[in-house]
């Protein structure tokens, strides 16, 4: 049986985790939209590069191809792109994307976004693959909604909107279906990203009232670091953004963006206020904001989000560093022997390096704040 062929529109860190997962079910092409450039990946490349960050450092000369021949080629295409516009407009890049990967859609073709969205975007995706293919979704065109977790091929849920096809070609390439409806799929994974955004929205503003009023203050989500909620600003704007999210789900929506926008600000008070009380100069001060990055992620929020708070720390201490990737090892260069150094820790897999370095740096002045809800200092 000839395999399903396969296109992923995206070279994005989700992309190509999808791609090493199909890799043994379909013939796999793995798109960069940017370079509007196309490559075919095998076992045998994946092996080579088991993850993007590796084959974009090497310098493998690649196969590469004119992108329209693969898409429209393809019995399948997931759309994984990579964003990267601020704020509200990454939601106008998404679509500006799904208009471009239209134009070589053919007709049985199967287009799966796996991009998140708010209450109606699939609909909204939908009327826009009509308008552009001239095909009609459901007769001569397919879809589907798996929405990838960050940093993952694992989707949040599967839905087809096929009709009476029971989710061919999804199940050929071992993606079950959880969801007969993309319009169910898509309010239970709005449910899901608000009742935990809301909840750590509540924490991050009661932690700082808690700070204000100097009282004591620990929550269940104070171990949730800066990385982990950071992700779903996406669809948080998104499901805001929404016409069809209502007006209660809309503010709620709304609520938590504010809350985690304004968190940069709180980091970056709460540092101000540990150098003020160690009395340190700012001469005599690095800061290092310790986060393992991804540049390759379909969502920026968190490369944003580590941009604006060296930026602001900038504007009281000359020496700040965000530290990323390869950098992050367990010595000792991560830190400044002549000054006291302050590390904001942005994840759990950050605060294992923050100890590790700390501990093999004896002698030199380290303080930690992690970048939880309620910003825990050491």
């Amino acid at each position: 049986m000839q395999k399903l062929k396969v296109a992923i529109y995206g070279q994005t860190t989700e992309g190509y985790k999808l791609a090493a997962r199909l890799v043994d079910k379909a013939s796999v092409t793995l798109i960069d939209e940017t370079l509007q450039m196309a490559t075919e990946v095998d076992q045998r490349f994946i092996r080579s590069h088991p993850d993007l960050d590796e084959l974009m450092s090497s310098e493998t000369l690649m196969d590469l191809k004119p992108i329209e021949s693969a898409l429209t080629d393809a019995n399948v295409i997931f759309f994984t792109p990579k964003l990267r516009r601020p704020s509200e407009e990454s939601l106008m890049e998404s679509t500006s994307k799904l208009r471009d990967l239209s134009k070589y859609v053919s007709k049985g073709t199967t287009v799966v976004n796996a991009l998140p969205t708010g209450p109606g975007g699939n609909s909204e995706n939908i009327v826009l693959l009509e308008k552009q293919t001239g095909l009609t979704i459901g007769e001569s065109l397919e879809y589907a909604y798996t929405p990838l977790h960050p940093r993952s091929a694992e989707p949040a849920v599967v839905a087809s909107f096929s009709r009476g096809k029971d989710g061919q070609p999804l199940e050929a390439l071992g993606l079950k279906l959880n969801s007969r409806s993309v319009s169910a799929a898509e309010h239970w994974y709005v449910s899901d990203v608000l009742l935990g955004a809301v909840k750590l929205a509540s924490e991050i503003e009661l932690g700082k009232r808690a700070r204000e009023a100097k009282v004591e203050f620990q929550t269940a989500g104070d171990d949730v670091y800066l990385d982990e909620f950071s992700p779903h600003l996406y669809e948080l704007k998104a499901i805001q953004s929404s016409d069809e999210a209502g007006e209660s789900i809309s503010y709620l929506a709304g609520t938590a963006v504010k809350s985690f926008e304004n968190y940069v600000r709180y980091v970056v008070d709460e540092a101000r206020e540990m150098l003020k009380e160690k009395e340190l100069k700012a001469s005599r001060t690095r800061i290092v904001v310790l986060w393992n990055l991804d540049r390759y992620e379909m969502r920026a929020e968190r490369l944003q989000m580590a941009e604006s708070i060296v930026q602001r720390l900038r504007d009281y201490v000359s020496d700040v560093d965000s530290v990323s990737g390869p950098n992050l090892s367990a010595g000792s260069e991560i830190l400044d022997s002549q000054k006291h150094n302050l590390v904001i820790v942005c994840s759990k897999g950050d605060r294992e390096i923050a100890n590790q370095s700390r501990k093999n740096s004896r002698g030199v002045g380290v303080s930690l704040l992690s970048a939880t809800p309620g910003l825990r200092r050491e």
